[in-house]
């Protein structure tokens, strides 16, 4: 008698074992976010399922050019990373990439398509299955899945059960990367909203949301900070109570000009509370669309206070600048008609003029740091005497007075006389006969507080002065223009040896010539 084996409880055992090792690792892949451990993991289950000699994980590059050994079962891990085809070399492998189809092959020994053929061969395989890892019908093939034996096999029978490791291993990858895409595009998100509250938070400018209407739904810690407002009080249009009253106007007008304009731009000043001031801001906002049918103001004040006062300081210069030039030049046309009028011929006019001429160009020189430097009378005179070089080094001269600050009319107006008491002692005087002396001197008296400028010139009776008859521009200066532009007086006696000159002007209250 013989006896017959039942082998279907055996293939019923395999078949309920194959079943709990595929749930046990479904879960495991549903779950893991490490895509080498799902593999690995993969690649041990197959083999123990299939009795394989050899399972390995083959990844697709993000380039998709070449795939890469990930993951190993019967196979060193010294082999697992190595780079071991390219995608487009023509092999079953690329093939199988391609198509998203499975390839099998009973016995590699007679397949010569094979890219990995001589790999297989080192390590003893014969029978080989390869099949695509894909998450389902349509997506993208990720990778393949490596089943060989030592003996030759046809693996067509496990193509149903490899399919499903293969597909939970494609939607194990798809997952992690998918959430490791999102935490990444979290953290960026993350990163992003950090660094613009850094901003906003540390920009000068108040930065603010409003709607349609100009009530604010938002704004910066700022706002608070600098006019003492709590964020909730400044809601709606509760921000308006730090407007400078006098500007609410020009803000209204600027919030009906940008419901045309779509741009709102104002010029106003927002109470200061440490500072106990308003200051001057400059609003701009644009509109965006929230949704559909909402939209948004997003702007910002920016103070402009220290740039407002500056152009209003800029705008005084401009305004002294224009004042004093007209004065320079109707100085410069006086002195040009009165040179012409005393000259009687060119030769005369040339050298005269442009000797006055520098004499307003030296003042001027004084003048330019008038603002924090008063000019003196002391300098005055220094500055005229130094201006005809050694000619007063063969006369006695004197200098003396106390410290007398000028204002910038009687400055120009002085020059202008001690220019023509020092010419003239040059062409007449005793600065051409190199003997005699001069004495400049001033003093202060009053009140009303005056002062009185002498010029007393002595020793030329071997020169013959000017004739008296003959009024020059210096004798005009003297008795006529400086008395009525500086509301003093004067005098000038032309004697036989001899020269005298006095000059009274009026002092302001602090002490500085008028």
């Amino acid at each position: 008698m013989v006896a017959v084996r039942d082998t279907t409880h055996t293939v019923g055992t395999a078949a309920s074992r194959e079943q709990e090792m595929l749930a046990t690792f479904a879960e495991f892949a549903l779950k893991s976010e490490n895509i080498d451990l799902i593999m690995r993991e993969a690649c041990r289950c197959v083999c123990e399922a299939v009795k394989a000699d050899m399972v390995l994980m083959y990844r697709l590059s993000d380039q998709a050019r070449t795939v890469q050994l990930r993951a190993g079962a019967g196979i060193d891990e010294l082999h697992v990373g190595g780079t071991v085809a390219r995608r487009d070399d023509g092999s079953l492998e690329s093939a199988l990439l391609d198509s998203g189809e499975p390839v099998i092959v009973p016995n590699i020994d007679i397949e010569i398509g094979l890219e990995t053929k001589n790999l297989l061969q080192r390590f003893g395989q014969r029978g080989l299955a390869l099949l695509p890892l894909l998450d389902g019908p349509g997506t993208p093939v990720l990778g393949h899945l490596h089943i060989s034996t030592r003996e030759p096999r046809d693996f067509s029978s496990d193509l149903p059960f490899l399919r499903i490791y293969a597909g939970l291993v494609a939607t194990g990858i798809m997952r992690v990367e998918s959430n490791e895409a999102r935490q990444r595009e979290t953290k960026a998100h993350q990163a992003v909203e950090r660094n613009l509250a850094l901003i906003v938070e540390n920009i000068p400018q108040f930065i603010w949301c409003a709607d349609a209407n100009a009530r604010w739904r938002w704004a910066s810690p700022q706002w608070q900070l600098i006019t003492g407002q709590r964020k909730r009080s400044s809601l709606g249009l509760g921000w308006r109570t730090k407007v400078h009253p006098e500007d609410l106007p020009a803000v209204d007008k600027a919030w009906s000009a940008a419901a045309i304009e779509r741009l709102f731009e104002v010029h106003c000043r927002i109470w200061h509370d440490n500072e106990s001031v308003y200051r001057w801001y400059y609003g701009r906002a644009l509109p965006y669309w929230e949704n559909e049918t909402t939209f948004r103001w997003m702007g910002t004040f920016t103070d402009i206070h220290e740039q407002r006062r500056l152009e209003v300081s800029q705008q005084l210069l401009v305004a002294e600048l224009q004042h004093r030039t007209r004065n320079l030049l109707t100085i410069v046309e006086g002195i040009a008609l009165q040179t012409a009028a005393t000259a009687q011929q060119w030769s005369e006019f040339s050298p005269a003029f442009h000797g006055r001429l520098q004499a307003i160009a030296r003042v001027q020189t004084l003048l330019t740091d008038a603002d924090t430097k008063p000019v003196t009378m002391n300098d005055l005179v220094s500055m005229e005497i130094d201006s005809i070089g050694d000619a007063v080094s063969t006369v006695g001269l004197s200098v003396g007075g106390p410290d007398v600050n000028l204002s910038r009319t009687i400055v120009q107006m002085l020059a202008l006389l001690l220019h023509e008491l020092l010419t003239n002692s040059l062409k007449y005087g005793v600065l051409r006969a190199g003997t005699g002396s001069i004495t400049i001197s001033w003093d202060v008296d009053g009140p009303p507080s005056r002062l009185t400028l002498k010029w007393h010139e002595a020793g030329f009776s071997s020169i013959q002065p000017t004739p008296a008859s003959r009024k020059g521009f210096g004798r005009e200066l003297i008795e006529r223009a400086l008395p009525r532009q500086l509301g003093g007086s004067s005098t000038y006696e032309l004697r036989e040896s001899d020269l005298a000159c006095c000059i009274v002007v009026p002092l302001r209250a602090n002490g500085v010539a008028a």
